[in-house]
């Protein structure tokens, strides 16, 4: 017996068919014939598999007994039929919980015959599901900017309601009637406000102070709070891995995150339940964003909450994040807005899984950072309008906001120059020496920050804070302040715009 080994000289090429049949073996896809009598004569393709299928077990069934149907309307029995009639025929066919692209071609003879039917069908569920994730991305960016724009324009009427609102109460003594009215005006506002906040939170717009921070120190400051909103009625439960690394988020954010999430939970287990809190590490990887658009690789910390709840309905999943879509009766619609808006500002990712009757799971992946945690802020006490001087140059084109603001800067002692457009504040910078210049970031001729760097050519020691319904990238670089920018949202009280006037005029 020759034990030499063969060289490959002598190992015989494969032909034609062999290497199509190897290919057809592994394309992710299923190829197949049928005859007249819509019979299979061949299946092929690695697409088999999926199917529960082999290559070729399909040989002498019926399209009619794979299917297990006689109905001669049936999507793929008509389409075969079609193509036997020589008609080329393409449809996207659900199987299972699979969505395939299916191309039908007629098999001719060599005479030009038609005897049967050549068929090709592409898994595309991948696709499709990537596809619906580009579309809802589209469509939130979409409704996003329309929402920041509409929160810019109420939030410079609120501003409006607020200052002259304020500026009644300082006209009344202090058991006067009206004022508990107007104190009413002023909670009003606030109401409103939120809502505001959380149209720019999905839109991100919000100016965010984000920080190195600790997520389970965070859920451990706030477990307590947490707890009262669920009720007594519902257990909570944390998790928290001890290894869990840090992340660069704005804590005040954050726990808006934490509470619209709790409180949509409480709402969805009227009778009870347990809500479940954990946080780990996690990597995802290459083949885990392939399938969420938008996701970068990386390390990420994972916060998961989970409840026992009723569950989301299957055709309320793909809307949950839109602004003013509710499933259910007496909600605004905003608060998983907001969180989608808030998570992905901190470039973050959410994801939902849920199941009817069983309860749902809203996953929060944020970037982890290697950076040591920054104590968390503490919550200011409310202070009090204090008087200060100085000359302020404010310059707004909306003229009832601008009078207001002028009128509670007044009323604090303020010298005040009023300019509605940036020309204006030029001409008046140029004869008037202002210790503080108050702007909107967007106005007519120029941007705000571009004026206030051709005032500070003519007078370098004034200072500049900027006054907004929201901000745009002049002032804001990835979605934070630039260093050494000073920031006011409206709608503000006057205690605030008081606090704020006097440390920018400080320094401090």
């Amino acid at each position: 017996m020759d034990n030499t080994p063969k060289s490959s000289e002598d190992t015989p090429e494969p032909t034609s068919e062999q290497r199509l049949r190897l290919v057809l073996s592994q394309l992710p896809a299923v190829m197949w014939t049928v005859d007249r009598e819509l019979r299979f004569t061949s299946s092929l393709g690695a697409g088999l598999r999926t199917l529960g299928l082999q290559e070729n077990e399909l040989l002498g069934r019926t399209l009619m007994d794979y299917f297990q149907t006689a109905d001669p309307a049936f999507l793929p029995i008509q389409h075969h039929r079609r193509a036997l009639r020589g008609e080329p025929v393409e449809f996207e066919f659900q199987w299972g919980k699979r969505l395939y692209q299916v191309r039908l071609e007629p098999l001719r003879s060599a005479e030009g015959a038609i005897d049967g039917v050549l068929g090709l069908a592409v898994d595309i569920t991948e696709i499709q599901r990537l596809q619906e994730q580009v579309e809802q991305a589209t469509r939130l960016e979409s409704v996003g900017r329309l929402a920041g724009g509409i929160a810019h324009d109420f939030n410079n009427m609120l501003a409006v309601i607020t200052g002259f609102t304020e500026l009644a109460m300082l006209q009344l003594a202090g058991n006067e009637p009206a004022r508990a009215n107007l104190l009413q005006v002023l909670e009003a506002v606030d109401r409103a406000s939120q809502l505001v906040n959380q149209l720019l939170a999905f839109a991100r717009r919000r100016v965010i102070a984000p920080q190195t921070m600790s997520v389970n120190d965070h859920l451990v400051q706030l477990t307590s709070f947490l707890q009262r909103v669920l009720g007594e009625d519902i257990q909570l439960e944390c998790f928290l891995h001890e290894q869990t690394g840090a992340v660069r988020a704005d804590p005040v954010q954050l726990e808006q995150v934490l509470l619209n999430l709790t409180s949509n939970a409480r709402q969805a287990m009227p009778g009870g339940g347990k809500l479940t809190i954990e946080t780990q590490n996690v990597m995802l990887d290459e083949a885990y964003t392939s399938q969420h658009w938008g996701v970068q690789p990386g390390e990420y910390v994972l916060i998961s909450i989970t409840d026992t709840g009723e569950g989301i309905a299957p055709e309320h999943l793909p809307h949950i994040f839109e602004p003013f879509y509710t499933g259910r009766a007496g909600g605004t619609g905003l608060g998983l807005a907001t969180v989608h808006g808030i998570i992905n500002q901190a470039q973050g990712h959410i994801w939902v899984y849920s199941e009817p009757g069983k309860g749902t799971t809203f996953k929060i992946y944020l970037p982890r950072v290697y950076e040591s945690a920054e104590p968390l802020p503490t919550r200011p006490a409310e202070s009090v309008p204090q008087t200060g001087s100085g000359v302020v140059l404010i310059v707004e084109d909306n003229d009832e906001v601008r009078h207001t603001t002028s009128e509670m800067l007044r009323a604090l002692g303020y010298t005040v120059l009023e300019a509605s457009r940036p020309q204006q504040a030029l001409q008046l910078a140029a004869a008037h020496t202002p210790d503080l210049l108050i702007t909107d970031v967007v106005l007519p001729e120029m941007r705000g920050g571009e004026l206030s760097r051709a005032l500070q050519v003519m007078h370098p020691s004034m200072k500049t804070l900027f006054v907004s319904g929201y901000t745009e990238n002049t002032i804001i670089e990835r979605g934070e302040l630039k260093p050494g920018v000073e920031f006011l949202a409206k709608p503000f009280t006057m205690a605030q715009l008081s606090a704020k006037v006097r440390e920018v005029l400080s320094g401090d």
